[in-house]
This record gives structure tokens, sequence and C-alpha cells, in this order.
């Protein structure tokens, strides 16, 4: 089968995906290793695991590293090989992707081809993801080369198959029920919503761990968090609450700082229904999203641990390109202006009125948790009372009901934390925002059908989907979020989120990714 050029030779589309085609240089030849000494305890947020036909225990939104996928994004949010160990893109439209030998589950399962095409496979029965991967998509080849053929053309798949979701199973294992994976921890046991131990695999294909058997404590609440720090109950936690940071270090614990990898943005639903119909107005979601002091947000909600938010991604990961999308300026008055010119003029109390209709917005707090925004909502609510847009706040108690909520369109503004977890600068644009599939499933189209802004968007998005130079990629994911962010006003971002950590002096070590969920625990070591 030879190998298409597209304008390009080999070498460049490899080097433009993030690989060499080369062999991973991350680890060592399987064999037993000296088991690593210590335990450690780890603060985690809310057990956000599903159970259903999707069940993702041990690897999202918690990765325990039980399981591995096929490549790996790097803090730098580039892929490097994993569970393959090389991959080229041929003439049919396929992957052909070349697996790691020698690598067995924790039960001793050989890794091999027919992994990875049950691990497709299911993917592909629950939709097919943003990979796009159809029933008839993975072939083998041999017993450690597979090729996969999503249902349209797709450069950005190995950039894609990195994430967490994608982490390889052996063949019939369902994670709802049992979890044996290839990775460098194995599970010892796992307790729904109270907490998960795992243990180090001796056996492991790579580096060994640095730690004999760790515990994630599930704490929803992000003060309980930083108690349980303070106290000693844990060792380290993650996702240390922006607006009690210095409360770490005055607790004599270490503050760790990282890049910045997560971000907070509200969401305006665009196809909603009565009531929830009044961003269909542009001219709304415009003054809206001018009408935002992010410097305040941070300065108020977050004690200035972010930055003001240009995209709803880390700025690096667009090159050059990141200069061509720029959030919204800060203009009050320019907002009252857009309102009066639309018709929304002064009403009752303050609120604006257009057509005997009172300008009241709904928004949805509970993504990740209500917990996770602390003051942001109000905050937004008297900024927008400031232009004449009254606000009613929800809080949704945890991301499942924030979901289904989503699922029937019950809301107006919609506040999230996310982040970047794959190697595809469009990978955030197109899981939230392209036109969803005619007839699909309704939980999974819930963010096209209130998001999506139509062909111009999708257009951008399949550029970057079909791009082969890196260049192009940046620069139509960045065209993507500037038609999303400064034309049709659906997102507006708030802050770009430095990834907070804090530790007791009982952990000697620690290599924080700039993706929590990419995390690689193997890196944290205690101290003798």
């Amino acid at each position: 089968m030879q190998s298409t050029n597209f304008g390009i030779d080999r070498r460049t589309l490899l080097l433009a995906t993030g690989a060499a085609g080369v062999t991973a240089t991350l680890g060592k030849p399987a064999g037993a290793q000296e088991a690593p000494s210590g335990s450690a305890r780890i603060g985690v947020s809310e057990d956000g695991y599903r159970t259903d036909e999707r069940a993702n225990i041990g690897f999202f939104p918690l990765n325990t590293n039980i399981f591995e996928a096929l490549v790996y994004l790097t803090p730098d949010y580039q892929i490097e090989p994993r569970l393959a160990e090389s991959w080229e893109f041929v003439e049919s439209g396929a992957w052909r992707i070349v697996l790691r030998q020698g690598v067995t589950f924790h039960d001793g399962t050989p890794f091999n081809a027919e992994a990875v095409k049950y691990t497709m496979d299911r993917i592909a029965a629950n939709g097919g993801g943003v990979m796009s991967i159809g029933e008839e998509s993975t072939v083998i080849v041999d017993d450690y080369t597979v090729e996969i053929t999503p249902t349209v053309v797709n450069m950005r798949m190995m950039e894609q198959i990195g994430h967490p979701n994608n982490s390889i199973l052996p063949p019939g294992l369902n994670p709802a029920e049992s979890r044996i994976g290839t990775g460098p921890f194995r599970e010892v046991e796992y307790v729904a919503a109270d907490h998960y131990t795992v243990e180090a695999n001796t056996d492991y294909w790579g580096e060994a761990p640095g730690v004999g058997e760790i515990t994630f404590q599930f704490y929803p609440d992000p003060t309980a968090r930083l108690l349980a720090l303070q106290a000693g109950d844990v060792d380290l936690i993650v996702d240390v609450p922006r607006q009690s940071a210095d409360q770490v270090e005055g607790a004599g614990a270490t503050l760790i700082t990282g890049p910045v990898g997560a971000y907070e943005a509200m969401y305006f639903q665009i196809h909603g229904e009565a009531p929830y119909d009044l961003g269909q107005d542009l001219a709304v979601r415009e003054a809206v999203s001018i009408a935002i002091d992010r410097q305040q947000v941070i300065d108020s909600a977050w004690q200035g641990n972010a930055e003001p938010g240009t995209t709803m991604i880390p700025p690096a990961i667009l090159g050059d390109s990141a200069s061509l999308v720029a959030a919204p300026e800060f203009d009050p008055e320019r907002a009252r202006q857009l309102l009066e010119e639309a018709g929304w003029v002064e009403g009752a109390e303050g609120v604006r009125e257009k057509d005997g209709r009172a300008l009241n917005l709904t928004i949805i707090n509970g993504y990740g948790t209500a917990a996770d925004h602390g003051s942001v909502p109000e905050l937004i609510q008297a900024q927008l009372a400031d232009i004449g847009v009254a606000l009613e706040i929800i809080q949704t108690p945890d991301t499942a009901t924030y979901e289904q909520r989503l699922t029937v369109g019950e809301g107006d503004l919609w506040l999230e934390a996310g982040s970047q977890n794959d190697g595809n600068p469009a990978f955030l644009p197109e899981l939230l925002f392209s036109t969803p599939v005619e007839g699909g499933e309704p939980e999974a189209t819930a963010y096209g059908r209130a998001f999506a802004p139509g062909e111009e968007f999708d257009a951008a998005i399949t550029r970057s989907r079909e791009a082969t130079e890196l260049a192009e990629v940046q620069e139509a994911a960045a065209e993507a979020m500037n038609i999303v962010i400064n034309e049709e006003r659906v997102v507006i971002p708030l802050c770009g989120f430095y990834r907070l950590v804090g530790h007791s002096d009982a952990i000697a070590s620690f290599g924080l990714h700039a993706s929590g969920v990419n995390q690689l625990w193997s890196s944290l070591t205690m101290a003798e």
C-alpha cells in the first residue's frame, strides 16, 4: 500500500502530527521491576465516572493510570508514541498503526491488534466520537498492525486518539464491571464517590512508578480538599481553589503553579425555544460579551490566579495563529448602545424590555461542579445588571444534572470550566460547536443543538481536520474559534487557568501536567 502525499512527503506528514514514525524511547522491555515503596493520598474532585454504555471508570475524568492510549499528550501539547510505536497515513484514507510488542494487560492478556479493534469498535458503537470511528473503520492487518479509516477524512486522528477516553481495553472488558489495563498502576479498590486505590504495576513495560500505592480521595467541594490537606488527611490536592490558594502556603504546604491548560467560559444558547430563546438575538449576545469585565472576575473570584481568557484552549497550541483570536473588549457603554438600537429599552426596576418582554436570562452553573466557579456567577450577574440585563442563577449539583438540563435546552448561558485534553488544536471547538448529525443520540448532540453556529464554522473545522501542515491546522482552528467568539458571539471566554496543586512535605517530587486528565502519577515520589 502506497503512502499518499497530499502535497507533502511522509516525513513532513508524520512530523506535522507530532510523531516521527519511530519506536518510542519511553521505557524498557517488559519484565519484573523492584516494587517502589511508599504510599500517597491524593485529594481529587468529585467522582465523575460513567457506568452506562460509555463507562469510563479509571480513565476519565480521573485518570488513575491503570489504562493507556496509543499515544500520549506531552505537557507541551505534542503527541508521542505509547502503545503505538509508529503510524502513517495511507492512500485509502486509513491510518496504519504499528503497535508496541511485549506488552501485557494486568491479568496477563497480551496487548495486540485485537485489543485495539475491540476498543475502537466500542467507540464506534457509542457514536464514533470526534475521531469519526465507524463500525467498519478498524481492520486488523496482523497481530501488531491495525488500519483505522475514519468515516470522514481525518488528518487529526492520531492527535485525538491519545485522549484518555480512547484508552485501550482488553477484548470483552466492560469498565463498569472491572478495570484491567496496561498502565503503570493496577486497581486495588474502587468505592464510588469515596475513594480509588491503585498500586504500582511491577510488570509495567515502561518506566517504573515512583510510589508503591496511591489512594485518590473524592472531594466534590474544593474547600474540603484544602481543609483535608491542612489537616494532614491527604498528601497532595489537585485543583486548589483559586480563591484561596494563598492558604496552601499559609498552612506550611507547597503550592505548585503550572501553565495555562484549563479555561472558564460561558456559552450562549442560540437555538433555544421560549423562554430560553433570547440568545437568538445577536445584539443581546454581543452586548453580554462586551459587558463582562474579565479582570474583575480574575481579581475578585480567583485572587489573580488566572489570566484573561482569549480562547477556549491554551494559546500556545495555536502557535502564531493565536494572534487571530482576541477576546471581546470590555465596553459596557457600547453594550447599552447595542441593546438600545435593537429595541431593548429601559424598563421596570432597571431591566430592559422589548415588545413587553423583559430581558431576563438564566445561567446554568455546574460544569465541572458549581463550586468550581466560586463567586463568578454572582459577579457576572452584577455586571449584566449594569447594562439592564437580569440574570437568574441556577446551581446544578453535579455534571450529570448540568448535562441533563443542557440536553433539554433549559437555560440561556452555560458556565463551564474545561481543558485541552488532546493534541488537536480544534479539539474543543469541534467537540462542542459542530453542527450535530441529524437524528443523533440526544445526549451526544446536546452541545451542537444548543450552540452550533453553522456552515462557516463547520467549514473551518473541516479544513482543520483535513489539513496536512501544522500551520494550516492551527490557522483553521483559530478561524473556527474567532467565529464562535467574535462573529457569532456564542462563546464568551472568561479566564485561562493556571493549574494549581498543593502538597505537604511528604511529597518529594511531582511532575505537573497542564492537562489534568493526562497526568502521569508515576512521576510522584515520596520523601524518605
